[in-house]
């Protein structure tokens, strides 16, 4: 289920941009299948279709889900209600923190699925001033970014392009010169990045 959502986030970003009649089958295909592997019970999704979910599976599949949404690809809401069953469930803290299968009082073992239900709780919603969201971003904020941490950096990354202002700045400033600082110069791997 990881493969298939990164696919079908390309993908329906791919007809969404592009409109070529060509991709809209494939990708609603993709968005249908997204919707059949939904965990009926619980409302995430996890390796195989229908397993109980957890919160980084979930992101990349809400990530496709809401590609084609914007793509004006059919996505049942039941789905998204789904989901955000799911992100009620492994949150703490009002839906401020995010555990992987469960809620989770350690929230500093807990940062990239923190993350992850942040942006999962933008785009399903929630307005930059709902009090749980500000209390997550303050979170991360604190953090800051990551060059070890770089699946937290994702996630961490769009949720505080998502959310702007000086938070963002401060963000963007750090983890721009962290990625130049970091990125391999020399060699066969010039270009690209390592991070242990």
């Amino acid at each position: 289920m990881y493969s298939h959502g990164l696919a079908a986030i390309t993908i329906c970003e791919a007809y969404a941009m592009t409109r070529d009649p060509d991709l809209l089958q494939p990708a609603q295909l993709a968005i249908n299948f997204l919707v059949y592997a939904q965990d009926e019970r619980g409302g995430g999704w996890r390796y195989g279709p229908k397993q109980p979910g957890d919160t980084s599976v979930v992101g990349w599949c809400l990530m496709a889900l809401k590609s084609g949404s914007m793509g004006n690809l059919i996505v049942p809401p039941a789905t998204f209600r789904g989901a955000s069953g799911f992100l009620d469930f492994v949150s703490t803290n009002n839906g401020a923190y995010y555990g992987y299968d469960k809620p989770t009082a350690n929230i500093e073992g807990r940062q990239a699925t923190i993350a992850v239900g942040l942006l999962c709780r933008m785009y399903l919603g929630w307005p930059k001033d709902h009090e749980a969201l500000k209390v997550g971003i303050a979170f991360l904020d604190k953090r800051g970014p990551s060059t070890s941490d770089l699946y937290y950096s994702y996630y961490a990354t769009q949720v505080m392009r998502h959310h702007g202002g000086p938070e963002w700045e401060k963000w963007n400033s750090k983890m721009r010169d962290n990625l130049i600082k970091e990125q391999v110069t020399e060699g066969h791997a010039a270009g690209s990045w390592y991070a242990p």
